[in-house]
């Protein structure tokens, strides 16, 4: 013995922690942007750290030793430290500084994403908000994967979704969902036969909106999908195909967008749940970062404007012209 002590890559350590979260170094590859074979040295890099085997080979899969498991674990709380300490660096400075990696799904991007940046370029001209536009369970995994600071997500009635226990929400807005269609329908019967434009299958939004159509009594022709809501209104106002649209679209000031022509007021709307909710997504730990804490009141600030149009109310007629 020298009297050195050796000490664990922290970025190493992390790479490990997204292996056991994905499954798969391919995963972990497409996640973060790095090939599979630094991945690989990285990891090979650590089982010298360490001195022990990290992975093992099970039939095709390769799979993380008991013990480094427990050292992925580990490092979750090795990191949230290091976090804290950050953070408690950044509140003794005088001025808030720092880089703050943010990210949003679409919709609320372009709604809301030009004022919050302008928000924060007046009151902390210090800090640098770097963002990305992801989907909503995408970016929980790179909230808890600390590859983001902050995400903006949406969670729809009914629809579980499992927050990290490391996670905490803060509620920014309820946006309330509307159904338009192509053209006038007489009953709740032919909207069996109109064609629908949903999310992709496996989101929750599309799980959301198959139940709200089963529950009103008839299975959606569902012929189109796309992640794109805007996409969802140039379909349903060109007579293509029935759409859940969000108030969050329709009312996004730089794209002027007329309502559809034709709402449909869905059965039983005062009870059902024609909305979705929208929460920002931080680490315990980040959080406490001035930056982050900065770019969150701004966030809540701005997501609870007023609104600038209403939904239809929900009436019992079958269709209203616009």
């Amino acid at each position: 013995m020298n009297g050195e002590i050796g000490m664990l890559d922290v970025r190493r350590l992390a790479l490990l922690r997204e292996l056991e979260a994905r499954g798969s170094i391919a995963a972990v590859s497409r996640a973060l942007g790095i090939s599979s074979s630094a991945i690989s040295q990285q990891l090979t890099k650590l089982e010298v750290e360490t001195g022990i085997p990290l992975t093992e080979q099970v039939g095709r899969s390769l799979q993380l030793t008991p013990a480094a498991q427990l050292l992925a674990r580990r490092t979750d709380e090795a990191i949230a430290i290091l976090e804290h300490a950050e953070a408690e660096l950044e509140a003794r400075r005088s001025r808030v500084q720092g880089v703050v990696r943010f990210a949003a799904f679409s919709t609320f991007a372009m709604r809301h994403l030009p004022e919050v940046l302008h928000r924060m370029a007046t009151t902390h001209p210090d800090v640098v908000v770097e963002f990305t536009q992801v989907e909503p369970a995408e970016s929980l995994e790179a909230v808890a994967g600390r590859r983001i600071d902050l995400a903006v997500t949406d969670k729809y009635p009914r629809i579980p979704r499992r927050v990290d226990a490391t996670m905490t929400t803060t509620h920014l807005c309820r946006d309330d969902l509307a159904a338009y269609l192509p053209h006038a329908v007489s009953s709740l019967d032919d909207l069996g036969e109109v064609p629908w434009v949903f999310e992709p299958p496996g989101s929750d939004a599309h799980s959301w909106a198959v139940r709200m159509c089963r529950e009103a009594g008839f299975e959606p022709v569902v012929r189109l999908h796309s992640p794109d809501l805007r996409l969802h209104y140039e379909l349903c106002v060109s007579g293509v195909a029935a759409a859940f649209l969000p108030r969050m679209v329709l009312e996004t000031p730089s794209l002027h967008l007329p309502l559809p022509a034709f709402s449909y007021a869905w059965p039983d709307a005062d009870v059902v749940d024609l909305h979705r909710d929208v929460y920002a997504v931080t680490r315990r730990g980040a959080r406490t970062r001035p930056a982050v804490a900065a770019l969150l009141g701004h966030l809540k600030d701005v997501a609870e404007q007023p609104r600038t149009r209403t939904a239809p109310r929900s009436r019992r007629s079958s269709t209203s012209a616009r």
